[in-house]
């Protein structure tokens, strides 16, 4: 026991001693130094917490890149436009920094490799825009690797109420089978790539489809309705691969084609998200509507994690 403990006992007559003037003070500093020290240690906590600033990049093919609104959207030879569904989900997100390289007609290759020579000059490969920091990735790409367009050509007829039958031919469904076994590798390998470039990005790989539903509609969807259902099952195929790619690299997918249910480009205009072969609002065909970008706007930021 220190002399100070033993001065602090009690008296002989019971009363407790005062405590020294020097065991006082030194009480109180420490006190004060605790009391102090609290706050900082807060901020300290608060300064090492993790960055949850949004840096977002966005890669990927015409359907990344807007719709025709923006007749300057041929400035770069991608036509990058104001309302393409990555600035939507930048300015909902509220990302600290967005940069698209979403470019018409890109390739995996030209998101991965090779540059993309468009009308206005070569682009480099978009992987460039990637950086260690980056936090959000959102990929659209694989339908120019298999030209989907032309796999569904033998489903169009030349007339109203005709019926194509390419349900039932046997080229078209090997050409089909080809095209998506083909596929699966090139975007397993392109999104491997991108996780690698970007380790601690949430990266989001859009899927295909919503176009078709189960009917025809004559000239913006020529096709039978049981053609028109066989494209839809092609489509779930394909999305079947490109999610199957996205979880074997860590990455989410975002399931459009089922949300787009009802939305196909032979809906009426209050609720078509897709324009057709022969687009009836002012969109590329076979792409989605303003409003098709702004639902899909909805399903990247609902999937975002």
């Amino acid at each position: 026991m220190s002399d100070d403990e033993k001065r602090a006992g009690p008296t002989p007559s019971g009363h407790p001693r005062s405590l020294p003037v020097k065991s006082t003070l030194s009480s109180i500093l420490a006190g004060c130094v605790v009391a102090l020290a609290l706050p900082w240690a807060h901020l300290a906590v608060a300064d090492a917490a993790p960055d949850s600033a949004i840096r977002y990049v966005a890669l990927g093919d015409s359907r990344a890149t807007g719709s025709l609104h923006d007749p300057l959207s041929i400035r770069d030879g991608c036509f990058r436009t104001a309302d393409a569904y990555p600035q939507i989900v930048a300015d909902t997100l509220r990302a600290e920094s967005y940069v698209s390289r979403a470019c018409a007609g890109a390739k995996t290759e030209n998101v991965t490799e090779k540059p993309q020579f468009t009308i206005t000059g070569p682009q480099p490969p978009q992987i460039g825009a990637l950086r260690p920091d980056t936090t959000f990735v959102t990929v659209s790409i694989g339908g120019n690797d298999i030209a989907w367009s032309s796999l569904v050509e033998p489903c169009y007829t030349l007339a109203p109420g005709l019926d194509a039958n390419c349900r039932s031919d046997a080229t078209t469904a090997r050409r089909m089978n080809d095209a998506l076994t083909v596929l699966g590798p090139k975007v397993s390998a392109t999104m491997a790539a991108i996780t690698e470039k970007a380790p601690a990005a949430a990266v989001l790989l859009v899927g295909h489809g919503g176009i078709f539903g189960d009917r025809g509609c004559w000239p913006y969807i020529p096709t039978s309705d049981a053609d028109a259902a066989f494209v839809v099952r092609f489509f779930v195929r394909m999305n079947n691969v490109l999610a199957d790619a996205a979880r074997r690299n860590g990455a989410y997918f975002v399931d459009v084609a089922a949300a787009a249910v009802g939305h196909d480009a032979c809906a009426g205009s209050d609720l078509r998200w897709f324009e057709g072969l022969v687009p009836q609002s002012f969109t590329m065909p076979l792409h989605p509507t303003h409003e098709g970008l702004r639902a899909m706007a909805s399903l990247v930021v609902a999937t975002r994690p």
